[in-house]
């Protein structure tokens, strides 16, 4: 059997880098698109699909091709994103949308929000395709890839040059125009920037740093989602929190719920409207952690900062001004509580007698001591078994029956 012929040309794939990207690169190497050389070479005339769930027999064919593992050409596409990104790529598993945006809370407690049932349905990926990328990469020559997560409703800012990803047409590397040809790169604001380092982080690390605790990607993507359907909620179903959400789209500068009447799933949105919900998310989590909002969901304090403790204003304490000890008001509080005390426990009795019996001698005065403590409800039977001599250490026992040695 003839051996697979490697491709004497193929750039190497950028981190982040989707399939559709790479291959259009690979294919610019031939001056041919990537259709004709998928078709001509590879015998694959699909193309709609490589970004989402490219077959097998597909990616083989490519890892031959170029030597690149199979694993890393799967991770180019959402296929390798899961059960990160979403749980399954099967879009009529039932509940989905509930399993997967419900079981969490962030702005809202769960008990406000109402459990949504729709067929067909993935998490993030949009009934639309989406063409945006950072016109800062995409100005670099030697940088024309196209991320996988600007495939997707995830971002809204490039995670190295912080400026808004625009929308284009055309096909990078090759022929190239901007929906908005005029504007400058606009730089986006610190709560996108922010939101966004952390889906990089997600996408990269498979981790996220949060204000509290470090989390998994799975996490994090999960937590954005259920922020992103709690945004969406109308204002009836909010309960006490309506306040809190109408606040996060009036410092956005949006419509309520962007502008929606009716809810609809995030993933078939129009994407214009998925951009004003992402950023109404960064908002969100900027107005949680500034302690803005009151946050009632119960993974809320994820984005909160660990409260502080052990500071001071940096000033030599002062020292309090010890209050002076009442030495009687001590002595008497002592006093009441062996009296409490003897009343149920013989050997206090016994103890508090002796102390009280110091330097009396007579008969007589032993007996109105033992009288004034039975006052006090000690029982009489628990004084009448020492016979003072001089003070704790001397104490001698008689015969339990009386007062004579």
């Amino acid at each position: 059997m003839k051996p697979t012929q490697r491709w004497p040309l193929h750039p190497a794939s950028k981190e982040g880098e989707a399939l559709s990207s790479w291959l259009n690169r690979v294919a610019a190497c031939y001056q041919m698109d990537a259709r004709d050389l998928l078709e001509n070479d590879l015998g694959h005339d699909q193309i709609d699909d490589l970004d989402t769930a490219p077959p097998l027999s597909l990616l083989t064919a490519l890892s031959q091709r170029s030597g690149i593992e199979l694993d890393r050409l799967r991770c180019m596409s959402v296929a390798g994103w899961v059960p990160w990104l979403l749980d399954s790529l099967d879009d009529q598993i039932p509940a989905a949308l509930e399993t997967y945006a419900f079981q969490f809370s962030v702005l809202l407690p769960r008990r406000n929000r109402k459990t949504r049932s729709i067929t067909s349905w993935r998490a993030w990926l949009p009934i639309q395709p989406i063409h945006r990328a950072c016109p800062l990469c995409l100005d670099d020559p030697a940088n024309q890839s196209v991320l996988l997560a600007w495939r997707l409703p995830l971002m809204l800012s490039c995670p190295l040059h912080g400026c808004w990803l625009e929308s284009y047409w055309g096909v990078p590397g090759r022929f190239l125009g901007w929906e908005n040809t005029d504007a400058a790169p606009r730089t986006a604001s610190d709560a996108i920037a922010a939101m966004d380092r952390r889906t990089w982080q997600a996408l990269t690390m498979g981790y996220v740093e949060l204000p509290r605790r470090r989390i998994h990607a799975g996490l994090w993507f999960r937590l954005l989602r259920t922020l992103i359907d709690e945004l969406n909620t109308p204002l009836s179903h909010c309960g006490v929190c309506a306040g809190s959400v109408r606040h996060v789209w009036e410092c956005c500068g949006h419509p309520l719920r962007g502008g929606q009447r009716l809810w609809r799933p995030y993933e078939i949105l129009d994407p214009a409207v998925q951009l004003l919900m992402l950023e109404a998310a960064a908002t969100a989590i900027d107005l949680i952690k500034s302690k803005v909002v009151s946050p009632r969901g119960e993974q809320a304090a994820l984005f909160l900062p660990e409260p502080q403790t052990g500071f001071t204003n940096g000033l030599p304490a002062k020292e309090r001004k010890q209050e002076p000890v009442n030495y009687w008001q001590e002595a008497v509080k002592a006093l009441n509580e062996a009296v409490a005390e003897a009343r149920h426990n013989p050997e206090t009795a016994r103890s508090l007698f002796a102390l009280a019996s110091i330097g009396l001698r007579d008969p007589e005065s032993l007996e109105r001591l033992r009288v004034t403590l039975a006052k006090e409800g000690i029982p009489p039977e628990f004084l009448s078994h020492y016979e003072p001599g001089w003070p704790f250490a001397c104490l001698r026992k008689n015969n339990g029956l009386s007062d004579n040695c």
